[in-house]
């Protein structure tokens, strides 16, 4: 059976709203007098998009940041978003003593009154938004050299060899994660989901509140002529579980898929939890194409994680998703990638697309029927 894996954001839906939430995270963190505090008198509650919108130009400087880490094959917004709040936690780190700094790296002490203390501790410091780009600059691609080249920077930064920090699913990564969760998510959901206890009670949460990025009707009627033509279709995702499960009920998209063959970051963070010495497992890494593929089943995670090399037939296996974190996935598996041009860059990632050997590159998901069907 042929088969049609499917990515979901900047493919079915708009990235924005992530992205946002990803820039209110890492502000947050900043300003807000519940962490750092480096500018109390911003007010969190009840933004308007347009405060939004500048607050994303500010953190990810009008962009460029996430398409660097885009193109430098970042597909996770919780990785993005850390990178991100990591050089300019590294930044302030840097206006502290030596016995102030050994108490703030203590990986094992680490929560919120460590941002506090921070905050207390530092005093006239202008951040230097464009900070994360100049780091970036030397960076090779792939996710594990970006957590490497972090790490690096840190201990040079900080003149320290105290780095746990800054590695992936350290406690500063996890916290950055619950608090764009329950941005996302919003405050009741979030404590529902993640059985944690919520930060605040004004975050209502962005989930029931996605762009579509081609009529819903357009994508169900393709969705069902594909199964009627006989494929197999899948996701394949870096969103969590419940920020795909719950967008595709409220589109009504959700029952076309097997449950089996829905793999999230979720999912990813599980295997890495059971390999650590695998990870990272998220793309470019091909673990979730190959556990959607082939099922999720929790016994086979290790073999999907290994021995991934042309593991498909070229004619049998297409991987259809807006980034090079997609394609490079695809090519490592040995499937033909189809590129939609509706992700962070549009039509701006045709080249690029191109320049890595994508064999199909269209402008929207809708017209991948003229190659399938």
């Amino acid at each position: 059976m042929k088969s049609v894996l499917f990515d979901v954001d900047g493919v079915f839906l708009s990235e924005e709203r992530c992205f946002d939430v990803s820039a209110l995270t890492v502000y947050e963190l900043l300003m807000s007098k519940e962490y750092i505090g480096l500018d109390p008198s911003v007010q969190f509650e009840g933004l308007t998009d347009s405060q939004i919108t500048e607050i994303r130009d500010i953190v990810f400087h009008n962009d460029e940041i996430l398409t660097k880490l885009k193109s430098l094959g970042l597909n996770s917004n919780w990785d993005m978003l850390f990178i991100v709040a990591a050089i300019h936690f590294i930044q302030l780190c840097q206006e502290l003593t030596t016995e102030q700094l050994s108490e703030v790296l203590k990986e094992n002490q680490f929560n919120q009154n460590t941002f506090q203390f921070i905050g207390e501790n530092v005093s006239k410091v202008t951040l230097d938004f464009s900070a994360p780009l100049t780091f970036l600059d030397g960076v090779g691609s792939g996710k594990d050299n970006i957590y490497k080249s972090l790490v690096t920077y840190a201990s040079e930064r900080l003149k320290t060899s105290e780095t746990a920090l800054f590695e992936l699913k350290s406690a500063f990564w996890t916290f950055a994660q619950e608090i764009y969760q329950e941005w996302y998510l919003g405050y009741k959901l979030f404590e529902e989901v993640e059985k944690k206890p919520n930060r605040s009670n004004f975050k209502n949460g962005y989930i029931y509140n996605e762009v579509v990025l081609r009529p819903i009707t357009e994508i169900k009627t393709l969705l069902e002529d594909l199964k009627k033509a006989g494929y197999h279709i899948a996701i394949a995702t870096g969103r969590p579980r419940t920020e795909t499960i719950v967008p595709f009920e409220t589109l009504g998209i959700k029952s076309l898929f097997d449950e089996n063959h829905i793999v999230t970051a979720s999912e990813v963070l599980i295997a890495e939890d059971q390999y650590p010495d695998l990870k990272p497992l998220g793309k470019p890494n091909p673990f979730s194409y190959l556990a959607t593929l082939e099922g999720n089943d929790l016994d086979q995670y290790k073999h999907y994680a290994t021995n991934q090399e042309n593991r498909v037939n070229k004619d049998d296996v297409f991987v259809v998703g807006d980034s090079l974190a997609d394609l490079l996935s695809s090519k490592k598996i040995g499937a033909t990638f189809i590129g939609p041009l509706t992700g962070l860059k549009g039509q701006n990632a045709r080249e690029e697309l191109e320049s890595y050997g994508a064999e199909y590159i269209v402008d929207h998901v809708g017209e991948i029927r003229d190659i399938l069907l």
